[in-house]
C-alpha cells in the first residue's frame, strides 16, 4: 500500500511539473567513463534508434530540449552494452550511474520515472518467488516427484495471476499519466484481447493521448482480426529464391504459419519437433509456411539448411518490423498460427505434441 501510496503522489508531481516546465535538462554522470558519445535513443520495432547525441566528459553528459509529452527514451554510451531507461518529461532530471551496470541507474526529477520505479518494486516481489518456485521446481524435477511438480506450477499460476491483478491495481491508480500507458502496454504484450480491452479502460484522458495507449488500441484491433474463428488475412511475401508466394495458394489444405528467426534460440530448438511432425503429416495434406524475422538472408539460409527445414518459407527480412508479423500482431517467436482447409484460424501458439494433435483432428 505504501508503494501505490507513492506511485499516487507522483501524479501531482507530474501535472505540476508539466505547467511549469516547457524544456528538459538531462544531466548524468557515469562512474567508470570519462569521455566518448552519449547517445539519446527511443525504441521502435523492437530497435533502440538514436535521436541526439552529445559528448561524456570528466564532469558528465547534459541533454536539452523540449518533448511534446512525456515519453521513454534510453541513454547509451558508445562502445558500451546495455542502457539506462529515462521517462523523459519537461523538467530537469538526473542520471547517476556505473558503466559496469547501466541498468541500475539512479533517476532523478521525472515523475513517471517514479511511478515506473514503483511499478518495479510490486514486481520485483512476485519475480523473487518465482524464481524461488522455479529452483524447486527444478530440483523436482530431477526427482522426477511429478506430485510436487504439479503443486509448484499450481502456485506458479496462482502468482502470475496475482501479479497481473496487482499490475492492473496500479496502472489503475495511475491512470492518468503517461507512465501508466506505458506500464499497460507492457502489461498487455502476452494478454489476450478481453484481458487487453480491460487493462486499456483503466487508462485517463492524459494517458489515453500517449503513443503507447494509441499502440495498445492498434494491437487490440490487430488481434480481434487474427482471432481464433477468423479467415487468415492474406500476405504475400518472397521465397528463398525471390520469388512472390501468398497465403491464400495453400487455401484446401491445413496450414501452419510458423514465424521464426535464425537468432530465435527457443525456435532453433522446437525446430526438430516441427521437422518430425511436417514428415508425419505433410503427405496429408498439411503445410508449413515458415516466415522468418531475420534481417540477414545469409543467416535466414543457412539455418533452414542447418536445421532441414524443407516446408515452403518467406520473409521480407525486416526482423521485427515484418510486415506479415505486424499484420498478425507478432511480438514474440516462436509463434505459430493453424489454420483449417478453409482458412479458417482454428488455434494459435501451439508447439509439439498440441500442434501435431491439433492438426491431426482437422485431417482425420
Amino acid at each position: 500500500m505504501k508503494k501505490l501510496f507513492i506511485a499516487t503522489a507522483a501524479i501531482g508531481l507530474f501535472l505540476g511539473a508539466c505547467t511549469s516546465k516547457e524544456e528538459y535538462k538531462l544531466t548524468g554522470k557515469v562512474e567508470g567513463v570519462t569521455e566518448g558519445k552519449v547517445f539519446l535513443s527511443k525504441l521502435q520495432d523492437n530497435k533502440l534508434v538514436k535521436t541526439d547525441s552529445t559528448e561524456m566528459t570528466a564532469t558528465g553528459f547534459t541533454f536539452q530540449g523540449t518533448v511534446a509529452s512525456p515519453d521513454l527514451y534510453y541513454i547509451q554510451l558508445d562502445g558500451q552494452g546495455g542502457a539506462i531507461q529515462v521517462f523523459l518529461e519537461n523538467s530537469i532530471i538526473t542520471v547517476d550511474a556505473n558503466v559496469e551496470n547501466l541498468r541500475e541507474a539512479k533517476v532523478l526529477g521525472s515523475a513517471n520515472q517514479d511511478i515506473l520505479g514503483g511499478f518495479g518494486d510490486i514486481q520485483k516481489g512476485f519475480q523473487e518467488k518465482q524464481q524461488a518456485l522455479y529452483a524447486e521446481y527444478q530440483k523436482a524435477g530431477e526427482e522426477k516427484n511429478q506430485v510436487v511438480m504439479d503443486s509448484i506450477e499450481a502456485e506458479f499460476n496462482k502468482s502470475e495471476a496475482d501479479k497481473l491483478i496487482a499490475s492492473k491495481e496500479f496502472v489503475k491508480l495511475n491512470g492518468a499519466t503517461p507512465a501508466a500507458a506505458f506500464l499497460a502496454y507492457q502489461i498487455t504484450s502476452s494478454l489476450e484481447v478481453a484481458e487487453m480491452e480491460e487493462v486499456y479502460a483503466l487508462l485517463s484522458e492524459n494517458a489515453l493521448a500517449s503513443s503507447y495507449a494509441t499502440l495498445i488500441k492498434e494491437k487490440i484491433e490487430v488481434l480481434k482480426k487474427v482471432a481464433i474463428g477468423q479467415p487468415a488475412p492474406d500476405f504475400t511475401l518472397n521465397t528463398t529464391e525471390g520469388a512472390p508466394l501468398s497465403l491464400s495458394s495453400f487455401k484446401g489444405k491445413v496450414v501452419v504459419i510458423d514465424f521464426w528467426a535464425s537468432w530465435c534460440g527457443p525456435c532453433r530448438r522446437e525446430n526438430p519437433n516441427v521437422v518430425k511432425m511436417y514428415e508425419e503429416l505433410h503427405p496429408k495434406g498439411v503445410e508449413i509456411l515458415g516466415v522468418s524475422l531475420d534481417e540477414s538472408e545469409e543467416k535466414w539460409l543457412k539455418a533452414i539448411e542447418d536445421d532441414g527445414l524443407v516446408w515452403n518459407h518467406v520473409s521480407d527480412l525486416k526482423g521485427w518490423g515484418s510486415s506479415a508479423a505486424k499484420l498478425y500482431g507478432v511480438n514474440g517467436i516462436p509463434a505459430t498460427v493453424i489454420l483449417d482447409q478453409n482458412g479458417v484460424i482454428i488455434a494459435k501458439n501451439l508447439r509439439g505434441e498440441e500442434l501435431k494433435a491439433a492438426i491431426e483432428k482437422l485431417i482425420q
